[in-house]
């Protein structure tokens, strides 16, 4: 039998009219769901539902709601434009402290000329627990006090609304425009987003693996995390530490020598292991000129290192820290930085300070995708020596953001679990200063027209309660950057990104002023 293969062809194919009658069908058929699909969409269990889109989804209509005019959210805040390269230890004593806040305070937008204070809006002002009102005791009299002596540490946590150093560039700014101070504090490699910083910027060889808190099966080797809740390892051949040696080394041109051990070690090629830092040619003067740097690590045997600061090299021992070490060197560099591990046990490394020898460090730590969980899972007491050794007076932690998407109508699991951490940090060094500040205002396409998320007022309620439950102080940005709906004029005006979540490096510094406005209004005291 002998197969008609046009015939054969033509039963197989399918007619234009019939699949364009098929397309239509299929058209009308989803038309209707999304006609009578509930406007709020179907839940599917406790954290999902299904939901169709709009018509004015479809058609692109996606006008936002009705929000108050910019100039009237940012009545009152003024930004801080000028970049003194130079704050002159010497003047910064405690009347003169106490001097440059005064002054500070009276050129304010909000400064009262009546009550001769600085009264910002309500709305605006961090607010102190019923039972602890000297939360921030700690933070205040180190500023007014240490910071003309030794470096005072501010940790600012937070999620990826703080990623290339948004909101704590322009703080830590400010900060040492009125403390003193110099660097952009602590820097960590494989940072997200590192290259849209402006103060430094980090590079790393390709060996270097990171275990943090806030990535998922990433764990560091028994909870021994830095202060940025990360460890990075180098992985890769390397020499061991043989024996420790005494050599006669040249004390002066005259032929005099001193006795000194030096590490041996094996005879092991040695990958190129390397930290390079390059400093920001667009930073802040204050934050680009540092004279103290940092290597935090731990290590279980010595190790050989090279410092390199722009042309300049030397090598150092660096010695044996099971714990915690600090490495330290009293040099700047005007652009680059290189650290290079050359011989014995790689380090794992918490971190390189860049600091100035006296005023405010204010250190930058955003942990994308993280809602502040992990915090109890670093151990204790690595914790609280890093946290005393380098001196930090106040915590900030900064989430939210990722809990928003979320929609739920009770948020009393997120408070326990924020408590937790909140605890766990109080505990490890029980006099610091913590401050929490809630979520921004955030906005998603509901129905055309862009509008806030219902559940962010219910979000800054439990994070503010578990502040409050653990003695920590809490700032509303949500209201600060003007409430429900404020996103959309952020957005409006280029202070926000188009995913109306994420402010842009412009709008991250009118939050930075708020804040330090904020804190200068309970400084003034």
């Amino acid at each position: 039998m002998k197969l008609d293969g046009g015939r054969y062809l033509e039963s197989r194919s399918v007619k234009p009219t019939t699949l364009l009658w098929a397309i239509v069908g299929i058209n009308v058929i989803l038309g209707m769901l999304v006609l009578l699909f509930p406007e709020n969409g179907i839940s599917i269990g406790k954290y999902a539902s299904l939901k169709f889109v709009s018509i004015e989804e479809l058609v692109g209509n996606t006008s936002p709601e009705k929000s108050d005019d910019i100039k009237q959210i940012l009545s009152g805040v003024k930004l801080n434009n000028t970049r003194d390269s130079q704050v002159s230890d010497s003047l910064l004593t405690l009347d003169s402290i106490q001097s440059r806040i005064v002054k500070e305070v009276k050129t304010s937008v909000n400064y009262d000329t009546v009550k001769q204070r600085l009264v910002p809006p309500k709305f605006r002002s961090i607010q102190l627990p019923p039972n602890n009102p000297n939360a921030l005791k700690t933070l205040i009299k180190a500023l007014k006090e240490e910071s003309k002596s030794k470096v005072v540490r501010i940790l600012h946590y937070g999620d990826s609304q703080l990623e290339g150093d948004r909101i704590t560039d322009y703080l830590r700014n400010r900060f040492q425009q009125l403390f003193g101070g110099n660097g952009p504090g602590i820097v960590l490699p494989l940072e997200p987003a590192a290259n849209s910083r402006i103060s430094v910027f980090v590079s790393q060889s390709n060996n270097f693996k990171k275990k943090a808190i806030y990535i998922k099966g990433q764990t560091a080797p028994n909870n021994l995390y830095g202060l940025g809740a990360a460890t990075f390892l180098m992985t890769g051949n390397h020499s061991s530490f043989v024996r420790w040696e005494e050599k006669e080394i040249p004390l002066d041109t005259l032929g005099n020598l001193r006795k000194e051990k030096v590490p041996v070690f094996s005879a092991e090629q040695q990958i190129p292991n390397y930290i390079n830092i390059k400093n920001g040619s667009m930073a802040y003067p204050l934050a680009r000129k540092y004279s103290c740097v940092k290597l935090l690590y731990q290590s279980e045997s010595p190790s050989l290192i090279k410092l390199q600061s722009d042309e300049i090299g030397n090598e150092f021992f660096v010695e044996e820290a099971p714990l915690f070490g600090v490495k330290s060197w009293d040099l700047s560099a005007e652009r680059k930085l290189r650290i290079e591990f050359v011989k014995g046990e790689l380090p794992k490394i918490f971190g390189i300070a860049l600091d100035g020898k006296t005023g405010v460090a204010v250190d930058n730590f955003p942990m994308r995708g993280s809602s502040a969980v992990g915090f109890d899972n670093i151990s204790p007491e690595l914790y609280r020596k890093q946290l005393s050794e380098l001196n930090v007076r106040c915590i900030i932690l900064q989430y939210g953001v990722n809990v928003v998407p979320n929609v739920l109508s009770d948020y009393s699991y997120y408070r326990k679990l924020f408590s937790k951490q909140l605890k766990s940090i109080k505990a490890a060094y029980p006099n610091v200063s913590v401050l929490v500040i809630g979520p921004s205002d955030m906005s998603k396409n509901q129905n055309g027209n862009m509008v806030s998320y219902v559940n962010i007022p219910l979000i800054n309620d439990a994070m503010r309660e578990a502040a409050f439950e653990n003695g920590c102080a809490f700032w509303n940005l949500y209201e600060a950057m003007g409430g429900k709906n404020s996103m959309v004029e952020w957005q409006k005006n280029g202070l926000a990104r188009k995913d109306f979540t994420h402010f842009t490096s412009d709008g991250a510094k009118y939050v930075g002023e708020m804040l330090f406005e904020s804190l200068l209004e309970l400084l003034q005291d």
